[in-house]
């Protein structure tokens, strides 16, 4: 079913091809007319007879492709019209999600809800977002979505030659039409069926700080469109992601001890609920202990060197004792010089050995107050399992510090221990 637009501009040719055939109609019989009627040679005439129909004919037939070409356009330029509007509608549903969401997703749940935007508009087989590495100027792959997703983030080489370095270093959108950039950096298993691919710089404040990269199974499958319609995507998604990295450097800074890096208090919390609720569920196959730490004699030596030495002694505690722990145990820094630790799956047993391996560490590295002297710290520890001394974290922190207090008291017997049912 035809449009009223192009039925309208149909209707508008056909009424200036009846006009302008009559009006050249009307000139060939008045000329015939004239020349019949002339003096000149009946072979003269009759090459100006035929003359006048091959032009007539001629003239015709151009008119007829004209208007036809006139037509064609048309259609074009109302079928672009419709696509551009369907395209803003996709875009302007980009410009909504920065409203609603830009200040409150994390980058990856921004990545996965911005690559499904952009393959909507730009249809691709594989997304990868990179990101500089902070301290360096290395590109890495932070997130990846589509086919192969598992075989890009799983690569660790060096992807200075590839595509979205290109697009980084330029601030422009960059096009590998048959994967030669890509080639240098992925080999063909992480390539796979990918033939295409372009990159398009994120910027905000005149400065990229991250790049998409869109891949596609046919070869020059991004063409000059493409690229007009990512950059109009870019402009968009760009600010999206600044706002989720503020987010989330935000949240980091709410959960994070600035002195030390370690989590705080507040992320302590929130990490125990969370293994201890899994801890609930397999009670017997999952223990977990809270430990409870503080430099010992920490005020003392806070007077005497100065607060300066203190922070430094702590952030000098702080790494000493993570080396020590597992790789699943999670360190976090309370208030003063007071560290909580949280060793999942840890029972009495194991907590006892990773103590006994951080007063070890503690003993064998000395903290440098000065160029001409040092210390050798020592930690008070209490330690706390679930459930043997609580099924709450309240419950375990409590008894963890109940237990610290005891260690730390010179006059140990002055320290009274109260039954389970008491403490908790």
């Amino acid at each position: 079913m035809k449009s009223p637009q192009i039925s309208l501009f149909s209707g508008k040719i056909v009424g200036y091809s009846i006009i302008l055939t009559v009006a050249f109609s009307f000139a060939v019989i008045v000329a015939t007319f004239f020349i019949s009627n002339s003096e000149l040679t009946f072979e003269t005439k009759t090459a100006i007879f035929l003359a006048i129909a091959i032009i007539y004919l001629l003239l015709c037939a151009a008119f007829y492709f004209w208007q036809r070409g006139k037509l064609s356009d048309f259609q074009a330029e109302q079928a672009v019209s419709a696509f551009n509007e369907e395209i803003e509608g996709k875009l302007l549903a980009l410009e909504e999600a920065n409203e609603f969401f830009g200040a409150s997703l994390k980058t990856s749940d921004m990545f996965r809800l911005v690559a499904s935007r952009i393959n909507e508009i730009v249809g691709f087989t594989t997304c990868l977002l990179f990101l500089r590495g902070e301290g360096d100027n290395v590109l890495r792959i932070k997130y990846a979505v589509g086919e192969s997703s598992r075989e890009f983030m799983d690569f660790k080489g060096d992807t200075n030659k590839g595509l979205a370095v290109k697009a980084f270093l330029s601030g422009k959108t960059q096009v590998d039409a048959a994967l030669l950039y890509e080639k240098r950096v992925f080999s063909p298993e992480v390539l796979k069926d990918l033939r295409a691919a372009i990159a398009l710089p994120l910027i905000n404040r005149g400065e990229t700080f991250a790049v998409i990269v869109l891949y596609g199974k046919a070869e020059n499958g991004f063409d000059e469109n493409s690229q007009t319609l990512l950059k109009a995507v870019g402009e968009r998604v760009a600010p999206l992601f600044a706002n989720s990295f503020a987010f989330e450097r935000n949240l980091s800074n709410a959960l994070t001890d600035s002195l030390t890096n370690l989590p705080n208090e507040r992320a302590f919390f929130l990490i125990l609920e969370n293994q201890l609720a899994e801890s609930q569920r397999y009670r017997e196959e999952r223990p977990l202990t809270v430990l409870a730490m503080d430099v010992r004699n920490f005020a003392e030596i806070n007077q005497k060197y100065g607060h300066a030495t203190g922070d430094r002694l702590l952030a000098f505690s702080a790494i000493q004792i993570k080396k020590q722990l597992r790789q699943m145990d999670v360190l976090t820094r309370s208030t003063g010089d007071e560290f909580l630790a949280i060793l999942p799956t840890a029972s009495e047993k194991v907590s006892e050995d990773i103590i006994e391996r951080v007063k070890r560490a503690l003993v064998s590295t000395s903290f440098q107050v000065s160029a001409h002297e040092t210390l050798n710290l020592e930690i008070n520890f209490g330690a706390a399992t679930f459930w043997r001394d609580g099924e709450t974290a309240n419950q375990l922190l409590k008894t963890a510090l109940l237990r610290k207090s005891q260690d730390k008291s010179s006059e140990k017997d002055k320290v009274i221990w109260f039954p389970k049912e008491f403490v908790n």
